[in-house]
């Protein structure tokens, strides 16, 4: 990537001289295909919500809309083989309209076509053609959602936020970034058959403490440039064809990343698409990735060679960071609705055409800037650790702040609720809202590096309270607008809880145990009332996790790679009685299908067969006593209870302690200590 710095900046150049002609013309096109214009066949695009089905019931279509139609009525009809599979009428009143399906078919690749008639002009139709995939389920498997932008990981959604990173990989990266909050990782390597076990060692790490690996295969995958491998085309793609084969099924495998930069070596669109579909044909479950330089638009003429788009925008020193911003809304406009797009962040400098790395603040603001305009995936150039890239380690740590507040945030940014659109009163500061179960996100970042007075209009609110997040305040808004100052390059998220009186009420009642819920979050992704302690492997993490739990808002997470190497959650210390009795309860599940079992790797074996060892864990309180129990994939409440011995002390200060044994993860709610 360092190499093509004179091709980004001289693509740059051209497009800002250019950009008042371009303005002109699109402006003159504007009013040449305005409203008054028929709508031809073509101008309506039709795709599935994700990339392909598999265990789901149901499903949607999505249908663009061209601009002169969104304010028609329209009949829409969606058939396969003459078969209708879904139908709908109405106004659209926006771009992108979604159609919902019910799932009735079995694995195969159907033909779709939707049938669109303006009622107003019933003699008119227009029609729009898909395909709809349906495979069988893997539980490793990765889903796109067009809608929303993100993944679906486990059944979850998914917001990947990880880093390049050199070959051999460091046995212990994986392990020194997950804690931080990381969840992918990308190592540039040589797909040679000699080093095949390199590959499987830092796949089957990632795998027990939870990493995903955004799989490189460029030097068998791109016909020309400094990372393809100089053999015969024919050895290339059988070394491409077996190592699809060996990863395929490996859980910690996330994407196949194809191409770096085609458009800066010219290499044709048709040859990427052939290496596309080689890949598709053997692993249709994965998304495959191309990562674009300058002019980034150029990703258009491949976009049938990818199933996610990336751009990789390094603009410090020479160029202002709002490069970022620009570009990501770009890209958005373009694909929004059709491919997801990550952005790749600068994260390092001092050599070569860059004469410096970024600062803490710019990296967070090209990061957030990236976030607010759509990009659901953040990938930083490059991770070399301790301290060669970024050479700052305090730049690392921000970083990783970032990771845990975009986790924190992951329910909201991938969110397909519609949320009360917001608007900028500064021409530096850039916002977006999201709207997920009854509570609204603002986001806001600062472009440029000076503290600015913002002001931030919400559409349809007029009064209430903003809890700031990241930041333990609140503060309260009137006239629907929240006032607040952003520091230079910095960003802030506002929640705004939409039904405050409505929502249910957790109450601890007589409960010993200080936030049960995990819902006191001073620090993002970490539990606050607690001590950890560790078991033995330092892949072993708990983070609060936003997307699952039983009540509220929050459980905590923990993650054990290697049986009977947990970390230990010690609750912050509650005060017991002699002789007296008391009940110890809390809420759990896990996901066997995430438990990992190295002993099956090559080909197409699977690796999801269950450890003959259940997956377990134990609650202990204090030296009074201990109970284990075996989470399921359903949220289950288990209860114990304990009796305080008469003959000790009258009253003591002990702790109950969480633990979970048992390799795997498991998620855990409500944990209660109540006097009998």
């Amino acid at each position: 990537m360092f190499d093509t710095y004179n091709y980004r900046i001289k693509g740059l150049r051209n497009k800002r001289m250019l950009s008042p002609i371009i303005l002109v013309l699109a402006t003159m096109l504007f009013f040449q295909n305005g409203l008054s214009q028929p709508v031809d066949s073509t101008s309506f695009k039709l795709y599935t919500r994700f990339s392909f089905y598999s265990h789901e019931k149901n499903g949607e279509f999505l249908l663009h809309v061209p601009p002169a139609l969104q304010y028609a009525q329209l009949v829409i009809t969606i058939q396969s083989d003459q078969d209708s599979i879904s139908s709908w009428k109405g106004t659209p009143l926006k771009k992108i309209l979604r159609i919902p399906f019910s799932m009735k078919m079995k694995p195969s690749v159907n033909n779709v076509k939707a049938i669109i008639t303006n009622t107003s002009r019933p003699g008119i139709k227009y029609s729009a053609n898909t395909l709809l995939t349906i495979l069988p389920y893997k539980p490793n498997e990765v889903k796109t959602d067009r809608l929303t932008g993100g993944l679906v990981v486990s059944k979850k959604p998914f917001l990947p936020f990880g880093f390049y990173c050199y070959s051999p990989v460091s046995p212990t990266l994986a392990e020194e970034e997950i804690v931080k909050g990381f969840n992918m990782m990308s190592p540039y390597q040589k797909i040679h058959p000699g080093t095949i076990t390199e590959r499987k060692v830092y796949m089957d790490r990632c795998a027990e403490i939870g990493m995903k690996v955004h799989y490189n295969l460029l030097s068998v995958s791109a016909s020309t440039g400094p990372k393809a491998d100089t053999i015969p085309e024919e050895e290339k793609n059988k070394r491409l064809v077996a190592e699809i084969k060996s990863f395929m099924n490996h859980p910690a495998l996330l994407a196949w990343y194809i191409s770096d930069e085609p458009n800066g070596f010219k290499i044709p669109p048709e040859v990427l698409e052939k290496i596309y579909n080689t890949v598709k044909e053997i692993d249709p479950w994965h998304p495959v990735t191309m990562v674009f330089m300058a002019p980034f638009m150029a990703s258009r003429k491949y976009s049938a060679a990818f199933d996610i788009v990336m751009a990789d925008p390094y603009p410090v020193p020479t160029l202002p960071i709002s490069m970022v911003n620009d570009l990501a809304h770009q890209l958005n406009s373009e694909f929004r609705g059709k491919q997801p797009q990550w952005m790749v962040i600068q994260a390092f400098g001092g050599g070569e055409w860059w004469e410096r790395e970024p600062t803490i603040q710019e990296i967070r603001s090209m990061t957030w800037q990236s976030v607010i305009n759509g990009a659901t995936g953040i990938q930083y150039f490059i991770r070399w650790g301790f301290n060669y890239f970024p050479k700052s380690a305090a730049t690392w740590a921000e970083c990783g702040r970032i990771s845990l507040e975009i986790a924190e945030l992951t329910p909201w940014l991938l969110s397909d609720e519609e949320p009360f659109p917001v608007a900028s009163g500064s021409p530096d500061i850039i916002v977006t809202s999201k709207l997920y179960k009854g509570k609204l996100a603002v986001l806001a970042v600062n472009k440029k590096n000076i503290p600015a007075n913002s002001s931030i209009s919400i559409r349809g609110l007029y009064t209430g309270k903003a809890r700031v997040l990241f930041e333990n305040r609140t503060l309260s808004f009137s006239g629907g607008v929240i006032n607040d100052q952003i520091a230079p390059f910095g960003s802030q998220v506002y929640m705004i809880d939409l039904e405050p009186s409505e929502r249910k009420k957790i109450t601890n009642g007589n409960n010993l145990i200080k936030d049960p819920g995990f819902e006191n979050i001073y620090s993002p992704g970490i539990p606050s009332a607690c001590y950890v302690r560790p078991g033995g492997d330092m892949g072993a993490t708990y983070f609060t996790d936003s997307r699952e739990y039983f009540d509220g808002n929050h459980s905590l997470r923990l993650v054990t790679p290697k049986e009977d190497k947990s970390i230990a959650v010690r609750f912050f210390p509650c005060q017991v009685k002699a002789g007296s009795s008391y009940m110890i309860s809390l809420w759990a599940k896990s996901d066997p299908e995430q438990r990992f079992n190295g002993a099956t790797f090559w080909k197409d074996e699977p690796h999801f067969e269950n450890d003959p060892i259940p997956q377990y864990a134990e609650i202990q309180f204090g030296e009074f006593g201990k109970a284990r129990f075996k989470p399921t994939e359903e949220w289950k409440r288990f209860v114990t209870f304990v009796t305080i011995p008469a003959d000790t002390t009258p009253t003591v200060r002990t702790n109950l302690i969480l633990s979970m044994p048992g390799q795997g993860v498991g998620w855990f709610d409500q944990i209660k200590v109540m006097e009998e």
